[in-house]
C-alpha cells in the first residue's frame, strides 16, 4: 500500500511541476498544445492502431467503429473548444464593473472505463489542457495497455510543442488502491464509468463530476437565493 501511495505521490508531484511550467502560457500556446495532442491521437495510423488494441484487449466493439469514434470524439472536442477563451481575462461586465479571470484547477485525476480506453483519455486531456491543467489517467486494469499507449502519444505531442510531457501521465500499474489514492491527492476528479466508479469518485473528498450510462453532466454557476 505504501509503495502505491509513493508512486501516486510521485506522479502528482511531477504533474504539479508540469502544470506550473505552463502557468504563463498565452491562449495561442494553449490552443497549439491542444491541437498537437488531438492530432497525435486522431491521425489515421494512430487511430487505427488504438482501435485494434482497444478491441483486442477489451473485447468490446469493432475496429471500424472504434476508428470513427476516436476521430469524431477527439477532433469534435478540439473543434468545440477551439474558440473558447481559457487564459487570463475571459469575460468583462463593464456595467457592473466585474471581470472574470480564468484560473487552472491544478491536477486532474481521470478515471477511464474499460469500454473507452482509446477515446476517453484524449477527450479528458483536451479539456484539462485547455484550462492549463495537468492530468493523470487511471486506466481500467483490463484495458491498461490501450490507455498507456494513447497517453504515450499525447506525451510525445506535448514535447513536440515545447510543453512538459508530465502534463499527461498514466498510472502504470492500475489498482483500486492506486486510483483511490490518486483521487485523494488530485484537485479534481473526472470519472466515467459504472455506478460503483462514479460513487467512489463522489466519496473521495475531492470535487468530482461523474457520468455513466450516457448521462451528461451539467454544471450550474447559479443557485437559488435563500429565503
Amino acid at each position: 500500500m505504501t509503495s502505491r501511495t509513493d508512486t501516486v505521490t510521485e506522479l502528482v508531484t511531477r504533474a504539479r511541476r508540469a502544470q506550473e511550467a505552463i502557468a504563463g502560457y498565452t491562449q495561442e500556446q494553449v490552443d497549439d498544445l491542444c491541437a498537437a495532442v488531438a492530432w497525435a491521437v486522431a491521425r489515421p495510423d494512430r487511430a487505427e492502431a488504438l482501435a485494434k488494441l482497444a478491441v483486442d484487449e477489451g473485447g468490446f466493439g469493432n475496429y471500424a467503429d472504434k476508428v470513427t469514434k476516436i476521430n469524431r470524439r477527439v477532433l469534435g472536442v478540439l473543434s468545440d473548444i477551439r474558440d473558447v477563451r481559457t487564459v487570463g481575462v475571459i469575460e468583462e461586465d463593464h456595467e457592473r464593473g466585474l471581470t472574470k479571470i480564468a484560473k487552472p484547477v491544478g491536477v486532474v485525476a481521470a478515471l477511464i472505463p474499460t469500454t473507452g480506453p482509446d477515446a476517453t483519455p484524449p477527450v479528458k486531456t483536451l479539456f484539462a489542457l485547455k484550462g492549463c491543467n495537468a492530468i493523470i489517467v487511471a486506466p481500467h486494469p483490463r484495458t491498461a495497455e490501450t490507455t498507456a499507449t494513447v497517453v504515450k502519444y499525447m506525451r510525445e505531442a506535448c514535447e513536440q510543442v515545447g510543453a512538459p510531457a508530465d502534463l499527461v501521465q498514466v498510472v502504470a500499474e492500475p489498482s483500486l488502491e492506486a486510483t483511490q489514492e490518486l483521487m485523494r491527492q488530485a484537485d479534481l476528479v473526472v470519472a466515467t464509468g459504472g455506478a460503483g466508479m462514479v460513487r467512489a469518485a463522489y466519496s473521495s473528498g475531492t470535487p468530482a463530476p461523474g457520468a455513466g450510462g450516457g448521462n451528461a453532466v451539467h454544471g450550474a454557476e447559479e443557485r437559488p437565493a435563500r429565503r
